[in-house]
């Protein structure tokens, strides 16, 4: 199977996988309702689809010319994102997302527990 994409969505194949995992970092730590794996799993699918539609809208509207095998590049995004994270970005991604989160502050009283 050869797989054969024009020069520009490669290059920009390459940055995106250098982008999404921030972006998605940045999704996972703002919006409080994303704490369970799955759902960091979907908005990492999610917005690595995104990104390359807009890399594909850009490239149509430069060229006037659709990628010709656009499924191909969805899919290369989504593992080239994750490889990324999973070898490059790991740390300054998770770091990321820890500062962006917000912190819980417990304090414990000291009635919380009963004296026996």
């Amino acid at each position: 199977m050869d797989i054969t994409l024009p020069t520009i969505p490669a290059g920009v194949l390459v940055l995106l996988g250098l982008v999404s995992p921030f972006a998605v970092a940045l999704i996972n730590g703002a919006v409080k309702a994303i704490s369970r794996p799955w759902q960091k799993k979907a908005v990492a699918i999610l917005v690595a689809v995104i990104l390359t539609a807009v890399v594909l809208w850009f490239y149509y509207a430069y060229t006037g010319d659709v990628v010709p095998q656009w499924p191909a590049l969805v899919l290369l995004t989504i593992v080239v994102g994750q490889c990324s994270y999973s070898m490059v970005t790991k740390s300054p991604a998770s770091a990321l997302e820890q500062r962006i989160s917000p912190t819980i502050t417990v304090h414990e009283s000291p009635d919380t527990f009963p004296r026996r």
